[in-house]
């Protein structure tokens, strides 16, 4: 996993510091729910939201990005209560934020760093890591002096990725943000996540039948759909690349693409929705088989 924050690691208070409650914001998708709430983030003064609450996006690492599934989403949330509790990380996903770094930086040496990576933590590293020795291994897997710049760097990037190791179960609250999605995700695995969430205390925000639910709910238009059609939410036409009835409806609405969010479009309708919302279920049991979300109660909570 990887989050998406400038914030550094957060140290525990001493008598000056008071500890910022922290939202970890964790998604299904990788692409239109980042955007929406990166946006919430951006604009969070304009929208109210508590200026003492810090609010961390947490996305799939690069190479879980095809894992879009909502056991995806819920291991991750359960990664990150179980490593801050235990004050360890698993030296997976000490591997995967290695390569994320490398990936996303212009290397010309990209694979062997990789390979070095995963030669050792294979060979040398526990399965449970213990924070204290994260750097000590980044040091220790490219101590050539060739490569010593990349461990200081891997370093610096991992202060910022801690942040997931810094769960405090008092005041922080993790929020898992998923598709209700009938085509992929069955009854009971809907209500086992349910009961899942319950059980370790993680908050469930779903859209039925997807995020895009939730976007149209900013629109009057929202009120006048076909909701059979959205509940089944079926491609428009028999191309398997064609739109499905939110996004083409959403289309029409605003120009919508999903892969380019204008959160513009959105900024001032957010009350407009969270009304709208309300007309509609909100009930995350109930979100299992009817229309609605519960989007506007996390932002809500965000607030209150």
């Amino acid at each position: 996993m990887r989050v998406q924050t400038s914030s550094k690691f957060a140290e525990r208070p001493n008598e000056i510091m008071v500890e910022m409650p922290k939202y970890f914001l964790i998604y299904e998708g990788e692409v239109t729910e980042p955007m929406y709430f990166n946006g919430i983030i951006v604009n969070r003064k304009k929208l109210a939201i508590k200026q003492s609450l810090s609010l961390i996006s947490v996305l799939r690492s690069l190479d879980d990005s095809s894992k879009s599934h909502p056991k995806y989403a819920l291991k991750m949330a359960n990664d990150i209560k179980y490593q801050s509790t235990e004050n360890v990380i698993s030296k997976e996903n000490l591997y995967k934020c290695i390569v994320d770094f490398i990936k996303n930086e212009d290397l010309l040496n990209k694979d062997e760093l990789i390979n070095m990576a995963k030669i050792y933590i294979e060979n040398y590293a526990n399965d449970l890591i213990d924070r204290c020795e994260i750097d000590n291994i980044i040091i220790d897997i490219y101590k050539d002096n060739v490569f010593q710049n990349i461990a200081s760097e891997i370093i610096d990037y991992l202060e910022i990725q801690r942040v997931v190791l810094d769960y405090n179960s008092e005041i922080d609250v993790i929020n898992l943000i998923v598709d209700r999605d009938k085509g992929n995700f069955k009854p009971e695995q809907y209500d086992n996540l349910v009961n899942k969430c319950i059980e370790n205390n993680i908050k469930l925000y779903v859209s039925n039948p997807c995020f895009e639910a939730w976007l149209l709910m900013h629109f009057d238009e929202f009120d006048n759909l076909d909701f059979d059609k959205l509940l089944e939410n079926k491609r428009v036409n028999s191309n398997k690349k064609s739109r499905k009835y939110s996004d083409k409806m959403l289309s029409e609405i605003i120009g919508y693409d999903k892969s380019n969010l204008n959160f513009d479009i959105f900024v001032n309708k957010i009350d407009d929705a969270i009304k709208r919302e309300k007309k509609y279920c909100e009930n995350v049991e109930d979100l299992k088989d009817k229309i609605g979300s519960n989007i506007g109660i996390l932002i809500e909570n965000m607030r209150n």
